[in-house]
């Protein structure tokens, strides 16, 4: 048996080998180096694979196939990856987020839409809001900006006002089965409220140093 032969063989199964394999790892210090090598290797990957909480039989399917049958480097390297993808993203990003969180995604990556600033009459958006089946109130609120906007794959409208507290959003969306998880969400420098309206689903955001039941009053004074 050549070096290179022994090498493939313990590469399909390194905690199995042979006598003879065991023999010629005995012979040969770089053999019996990297042996030592593929054991630790395998620990290591099964450890990883096993600690973090996976589909069902991942972790064995894996480690496994790779000890009993050939595998080319380039599928156990794409298994390796998707394992550690696994491994890193935390499960609750692996399902579809609430409408709450979607909207608030959508409100912090979006930005540029607190400094527009063309000014929209109330009687555009009372109209765009009316196409939702949602009431504008009269008020004395400057409006800065209205569009369209595309959250969690549906169509709503997203508008923002200058306010005492600084310019605040407001984003009008058709509700998903699960909406109104939660009546408020805060994450980094953004606080949003969110309220449900028979099929539609109403959510005020602001500045983190503006308190939510505050925010929640300014909502309700906006919309009828």
């Amino acid at each position: 048996m050549t070096e290179l032969e022994a090498r493939r063989l313990l590469m399909a199964d390194p905690r199995h080998p042979s006598p003879e394999l065991r023999e010629q790892i005995a012979r040969q210090p770089a053999l019996a180096e990297f042996h030592d090598e593929l054991l630790d290797l395998d620990r290591r990957t099964h450890a990883a694979l096993t600690e973090a909480p996976l589909p069902h039989g991942l972790a064995d399917r894996l480690v496994l196939g790779s000890r009993y049958r050939a595998v080319p480097k380039a599928r156990l390297a794409i298994a390796a990856a998707i394992a550690a993808v696994a491994i890193m993203i935390p499960w609750h990003f692996a399902g579809p987020p609430s409408d709450e969180l979607a909207m608030l995604d959508h409100v912090r990556d979006s930005r540029w839409e607190l400094l527009d600033n063309p000014g929209v009459s109330q009687g555009i958006v009372r109209a765009s809001l009316a196409e939702l089946g949602v009431g504008l109130a009269n008020s004395s609120y400057r409006i800065r900006h209205l569009g369209h906007c595309v959250v969690a794959g549906r169509q709503g409208r997203h508008f923002t006002i200058d306010s005492p507290q600084g310019v605040i959003s407001f984003v009008i969306l058709p509700a998903s089965i699960g909406s109104l998880a939660k009546d408020s969400l805060h994450e980094g420098d953004t606080v949003g409220v969110f309220e449900k309206r028979g099929d539609i689903l109403l959510g005020a955001f602001g500045s983190s140093a503006m308190e939510g039941a505050a925010l929640r009053r300014l909502m309700k004074s906006v919309f009828i």
